[in-house]
């Protein structure tokens, strides 16, 4: 029996599981089960340390990097009293994550019942010195790369049918010759709509899943980083496929990095709901 907690932060629902219940090397195919239909029904699967007084850590199922399981993680370490309170109902601090070249800086905000049934909101913030590069542009779509994952964005183009995905996903990782990536999302974004809708697929190598997820934190980034580009705007909100809304907000420091870059730090947030927790069990354990 291995201990688990499932969070769908703005949709996307995610399993973690505590880090030694699980070896490395059983992982990728433990994560596979669990998100089948007969088993918990995940869209993900993160490994989870939080002992020993160390920077707590979420390696996910492929090695990736997902925004999304870092805020669900981030509401239970704060659930559980690991996180350091920032005042009634706040907490922030530092998670370590795979696919992130450095500790995540994550703050979370308890929202009381007579407010609506967001019970939790968690933010992850990134640092950048100065804007990531610009989208390589590719037969009308681009290549985003953010931490841990590359997102090719294709907007105002209507996603593929559910039989033809595999193969038009397929076809865009073998255009921008990705197929070794760790993870590659395809985004479609309607920006017609207020706010922007995205339909975000993420396939993951190590795995071997393509999963339509009905909410993306890294592909909202993603996204938010193409229309910052032409807009300029400083907050931007993209729904997701779950219909919560992700905000992005670009926040500058007043510092600036060892190379006199100015720094820029962006945050992802949003809803984050707790839906169970127990033992499963596992076939290959």
């Amino acid at each position: 029996m291995v201990r688990f907690w499932k969070i769908t932060p703005g949709g996307n629902p995610t399993v973690l599981l505590e880090a030694d219940a699980v070896a490395p090397a059983l992982r990728a195919s433990a994560a596979a089960e669990i998100m089948s239909p007969g088993h918990l029904a995940a869209e993900q699967v993160g490994f989870l340390t939080s002992s020993g007084g160390l920077t707590p850590r979420l390696d996910m199922m492929g090695g990736e990097f997902c925004l999304n399981a870092t805020r669900a993680c981030a509401a239970l370490l704060a659930r559980q009293g690991v996180l350091p309170s920032l005042g009634p109902d706040r907490w922030g601090g530092q998670i370590e994550v795979s696919g992130a070249e450095s500790a995540v800086d994550v703050r979370v905000r308890r929202v009381p019942a007579d407010q609506g049934q967001m019970d939790w909101t968690a933010a992850a913030g990134m640092k950048f010195r100065g804007m990531p590069e610009p989208p390589a542009m590719l037969g009308g779509a681009c290549l985003i790369r953010v931490p841990g994952i590359a997102h090719i964005l294709l907007e105002n183009a209507p996603p593929p049918s559910a039989d033809n995905l595999p193969s038009a996903c397929a076809e865009l990782r073998a255009r921008f010759g990705l197929d070794g990536e760790a993870a590659v999302g395809c985004l479609w974004l309607d920006t017609m709509t207020d706010p922007p809708a995205v339909y975000p697929v993420v396939w993951v190598r190590a795995t071997k899943t393509l999963c339509a997820e009905s909410a993306c934190g890294s592909g909202t980034l993603a996204c938010a980083l193409a229309l910052r580009a032409r807009s300029g705007d400083s907050r931007l909100a993209i729904r997701q496929p779950s219909g919560d809304i992700l905000t992005v907000s670009f926040e500058s420091d007043s510092a600036k990095s060892a190379r006199g870059g100015q720094i820029q730090h962006i945050w992802v947030g949003g809803p984050v709901r707790f839906v169970a927790e127990g033992t499963l069990f596992l076939r290959r354990l």
